[in-house]
């Protein structure tokens, strides 16, 4: 009986312990965070090279104020390269990401000069602006990011002025 008890307890508990680790909830952070840095890279660097690898084919980029889709792998190397026409020092920083399952929350700080031609010409002035992007995933690759920054704010350091209506 002893002998009989002593080989139940030798058998269940591997079976137990390898139940209970594979019950363990996996760290998203593990397959996602590689995503998100090469598409930040993406962003600082101007380099879209690869990007088939990270950016889901359906990919949308929605941008405040009115979340307007650009839709596809081709709109986003143009967006990209449009930034950094018009700010070809752009940089983000990120200070946080959170992840899930199947999305990721970050908070950044983008930092550019507006040396380039585009949306009125050069003023020559830097921009230091805080937002958060809500990025989800999609069979292992990016599917969309939802950016939300502060225009005003990025706007008046270029020196534009917020003007009251007119009182008629």
């Amino acid at each position: 009986m002893k002998n009989l008890i002593f080989q139940l307890l030798r058998y269940s508990i591997p079976v137990l312990l390898i139940s209970l680790i594979s019950c363990q909830q996996k760290d998203p952070s593990v397959k996602l965070k590689p995503l998100v840095d090469k598409y930040v890279e993406i962003w600082n660097t101007g380099n879209t090279e690869g990007i088939e690898g990270i950016i889901h084919p359906d990919f949308e980029l929605r941008m405040a104020p009115k979340f307007e889709p650009e839709k596809g792998i081709d709109k986003f190397k143009e967006s990209v390269k449009k930034w950094r026409t018009i700010y070809p020092d752009f940089h983000i920083t990120i200070h946080e990401v959170v992840y899930d399952v199947d999305k990721a929350a970050a908070r950044w700080t983008i930092t550019a000069t507006h040396t380039g031609e585009g949306w009125g010409p050069p003023t020559g002035k830097k921009v230091e602006v805080m937002g958060i992007s809500i990025i989800h995933f999609k069979d292992g690759k990016i599917k969309d990011e939802w950016i939300a920054g502060n225009n005003l704010y990025w706007m008046q350091q270029l020196g534009y002025k917020l003007v009251p209506p007119s009182e008629e």
